[in-house]
């Protein structure tokens, strides 16, 4: 249920970005006729009224800025604040996850606040279109935190490798199959009342305070549990400063005990920056360079979803036959050769309906990439200290997520085609495929994370992994139930 309602808060951002980018540009073509009136107003003897009139759209408003920028870049600079924000200050969320008895806490106001700022947001108008794209970034700094909160659970559901990845995937395919059910709703509600994209806007945030209000309100009312700390903080220390004392301290310690971890969080680094990056430089670029409404944009994020799907299956059945590590790889190189071609294929309107087919690419690496890449970070984390390295593993995605799109504005402030912005993005993840592959010893750091297994502190109604058969068809009565729940019979009319 928290998977689902936060991919429809991911997918709400396709819409309000659209209808930020429209409204931005709107204000800055107020703002250049503006200060054509002042001109024409001012007498200037060499103001040419015709002249000035016919070149104002193609030059002067081209170029008009808002807010210091230009209106295409307003959604790159808010992804690279949140980034920012998130990498200076998520050990603090770490350390409340780790360090205090209110781990249930910060995910339940972290969920009230998605759903206030969401609220807050369906009044996207001209005259609000800034402080929307304000909260904006502290709803993307929300949306993190709260992952915190969330993942720290997962590696307490089993011990079983073939189980965790079996959740993995399906907590993944969930969240796609709810994300794609609500851009179906949006972009016909869209579309029938023939919305545009402020309209449009307006319509998603609504849809999505609803969603959030019941899964997120019902899964931390009933559902998820409360945890005790684990570890105390020390005398000396306080909150603030332990998350940021504690991950120094977890990282050097991994550099001798366990550098598979280590060196698995460098390289995840980039990749999860690039990946994260993506929606707001994709959506930039479709309404940009290809000429986009939002419904249409909508559609290719529809098509993206719905590929996703398949992607998941993609990655249980591939996983299940060649491992969590080989499959992450070839995720990896699959992003980068789609992204680097992309820009070949999209570079002008008249090219726009080859997004469509660029979307079911990507579909298919969103649904194969992030339940690998949890799977095998869990693989390797020893026992004990799950929650604590949870964290961290959030941590160093988002450590660099504001790189890629201050590229992308960098390079679109001095007037360099987007093309390029995107284009370089797959770098990122063949510089990560490679990484992994020359200085990540799979098989000796699970090996060793084997070892202390015993040491994991489990949920209630979790899975111990003794029966580690090869049946992927047979699950558990009690796999994915959350604290304090107990397991329905053994009915087919509770299968789903």
């Amino acid at each position: 249920m928290d998977s689902a309602a936060r991919g429809c808060v991911i997918i709400s951002g396709i819409f309000l970005g659209s209808g930020l980018l429209y409204l931005s540009k709107e204000a800055a073509g107020s703002a250049c006729l503006a200060a054509y009136n002042e001109r024409m107003k001012a007498g200037d003897p060499g103001f040419d009224f015709v002249t000035e009139l016919e070149t104002l759209d193609d030059t002067e408003c081209a170029d008009a800025k808002i807010y210091g920028m230009k209106p295409s870049s307003l959604l790159s600079v808010m992804a690279t604040a949140s980034g920012l924000m998130t990498a200076s200050t998520m050990p603090l969320a770490g350390a409340v996850v780790d360090h205090t008895k209110y781990r249930w806490h910060a995910g339940a106001v972290s969920a009230f606040l998605l759903c206030f700022i969401n609220f807050i947001q369906m009044f996207i108008g001209s005259s609000t279109w800034f402080f929307c794209a304000i909260l904006q970034v502290f709803a993307s700094y929300t949306y993190v935190f709260h992952s915190v909160v969330q993942y720290a659970y997962l590696p307490e559901l089993t011990n079983s490798s073939k189980e965790l990845a079996k959740m993995a995937a399906s907590f993944n395919l969930w969240q796609f199959l709810a994300e794609t059910l609500y851009l179906m709703v949006v972009v016909a509600l869209g579309i029938g009342l023939g919305l545009d994209d402020v309209g449009t806007a307006q319509i998603s945030q609504f849809l999505v305070v609803l969603i959030c209000l019941f899964f997120l309100g019902y899964s931390w009312t009933y559902l998820f549990g409360h945890r005790p700390a684990l570890h105390e903080i020390e005398s000396g220390d306080s909150l603030l400063n332990v998350g940021f004392k504690r991950m120094s301290s977890t990282f050097r310690e991994l550099r001798g005990e366990y550098p598979d971890v280590r060196t698995f969080l460098l390289g995840m680094a980039f990749s999860e920056a690039a990946a994260s990056a993506f929606a707001t430089i994709a959506v930039t670029y479709l309404v940009e360079v290809l000429g986009m409404k939002s419904q249409e944009t909508g559609i290719v994020f529809m098509c993206t979803l719905l590929f996703a799907v398949p992607g998941s299956i993609l990655c249980k059945k591939l996983t299940a036959k060649i491992g969590p590590y080989k499959s992450y790889q070839y995720a990896l190189i699959w992003w980068g050769v789609v992204t680097c071609v992309a820009p070949l294929f999209m570079h002008k309107p008249e090219q726009s309906t080859n997004a469509y087919f660029f979307g079911i690419l990507w579909g298919i690496g969103f649904g194969w990439i992030y339940p690998t890449q949890r799977t095998c970070y869990c693989e390797l984390i020893p026992g004990g200290q799950e929650s604590e390295l949870m964290g961290l593993y959030i941590f160093a995605g988002q450590i660099i997520v504001w790189f890629p799109p201050l590229l992308f504005t960098t390079l679109n402030e001095k007037g360099i085609g987007m093309e390029v912005g995107l284009g370089l993005c797959c770098g990122f993840f063949f510089f990560i495929a490679l990484f992994i592959m020359r200085f990540v010893d799979y098989e000796a750091g699970t090996a060793k994370a084997l070892e202390t297994r015993d040491k994991r502190k489990m949920g209630e109604g979790a899975t111990n992994g003794e029966d580690d058969s090869d049946d992927d068809d047979v699950e558990s009565p009690t796999s994915g139930l959350g604290p304090g729940m107990k397991p329905k019979p053994d009915n087919s009319s509770n299968m789903l």
